[in-house]
C-alpha cells in the first residue's frame, strides 16, 4: 500500500482492557507487531485537527452524515521541528475510508498553516507531494479551516502476517487540548475517555478474515461509530445526540 494513499474499510469497537487482552491473545498467531512501534508494539500519536469557525466537520458527525471529511496534521512519538509529519485529508463514506497525505517536515507545516509559506513554496520544497498539497490548500481555502484541537493517544498496532494491509490497533489514554496547538509540543492535556476503555480498530481493504470475525464475535465486540475528534468536544453527550439523530431519521422515513 502506498504511504500516501489509503483506500480501506475501518471498523471501530469500544472495549474494556480485559477484552483487549483476550483479543490480543487470540489474534497473535495471525498478526505481527507494526515495524514502527516500540518493544510493546506501541507508539504515541498526536494530531492537530482543523475545522471551520462553525465546526462544520464536527456537525457532519453529529448529524450522522454518510459522507464525512477531516483535515489533520499528525506526528508520531516526540519529534522535533525538522522531523517528518503527515498532513492528511480523510474522507469517509459509511465504513469506507479514503486517506490522502503529504509527508513533510513539522516546521514547514506549521509555517504553511500560519501563512508564512505559499503553496508554491511548499511544492518547491516538497515536489513529490505537489498533488496532495494542492488538495489540502483547496480544502483549507474552500472552508476557511482553522486549527481547533490537538488529540493524543497511545496506539498498540499490529498487521497481518500474510496480509500487511490488514491492521488491528488498540488506542488508549486519549487526551485533548485546545491551546498550544502544535502537536509536537507537550501541553496541559485533558483526558476525555475512561482509562478503563480501549478503542479497537480493524482496518482492511477487503473482507474481514473468518478467524478475525470469529474473534470479534466470540468476545462480543459491538461495532459502533467513534470519532476521536468529535468525542473530544461532546464525549458525555455524544451517544444521546446520535440517538436523537437516529430517531429523527426514522420519523422522516415513516412520514
Amino acid at each position: 500500500m502506498s504511504e500516501r494513499f489509503f483506500n480501506r474499510y475501518e471498523f471501530k469497537y469500544l472495549i474494556s482492557e480485559e477484552t483487549a487482552a483476550n483479543f490480543l491473545q487470540l489474534i497473535t498467531p495471525h498478526m505481527k507487531r507494526d515495524q514502527h512501534t516500540d518493544d510493546n508494539a506501541t507508539y504515541r500519536i498526536s494530531s492537530l485537527y482543523f475545522d471551520t469557525q462553525e465546526n462544520l466537520f464536527l456537525d457532519e458527525y453529529l448529524r450522522g452524515e454518510c459522507f464525512r471529511q477531516k483535515l489533520r496534521l499528525r506526528v508520531y512519538n516526540t519529534p522535533n521541528l525538522w522531523d517528518t509529519c503527515f498532513f492528511e485529508i480523510k474522507k469517509k463514506f459509511s465504513k469506507y475510508v479514503n486517506k490522502r497525505r503529504a509527508k513533510i517536515t513539522i516546521g514547514e507545516a506549521y509555517a504553511w498553516t500560519r501563512g508564512e509559506r505559499t503553496l508554491e513554496e511548499m511544492i518547491e520544497t516538497f515536489p513529490a507531494e505537489a498533488q496532495i498539497l494542492r488538495e489540502i490548500h483547496f480544502l483549507m481555502q474552500l472552508y476557511q479551516l482553522e486549527p481547533r484541537v490537538v488529540i493524543s493517544y497511545d496506539r498498540q498496532a499490529y498487521m497481518g502476517i500474510f496480509d500487511e494491509n490488514l491492521r488491528v490497533t488498540f488506542d488508549r489514554y486519549l487526551t485533548k487540548r485546545h491551546t498550544l496547538l502544535e502537536p509536537h509540543q507537550q501541553g496541559e492535556d485533558q483526558s476525555y475517555l475512561s482509562t478503563e476503555k480501549v478503542v479497537l480498530e480493524v482496518k482492511t481493504n477487503k473482507a474481514i478474515p473468518l478467524w478475525l470475525a470469529s474473534t470479534i464475535s466470540e468476545l462480543e465486540c459491538r461495532k459502533q461509530t467513534f470519532s476521536k475528534y468529535s468525542n473530544s468536544y461532546y464525549a458525555p453527550t455524544i451517544k444521546e445526540k446520535q440517538m436523537e439523530n437516529q430517531l429523527r431519521v426514522r420519523k422522516s422515513v415513516k412520514s
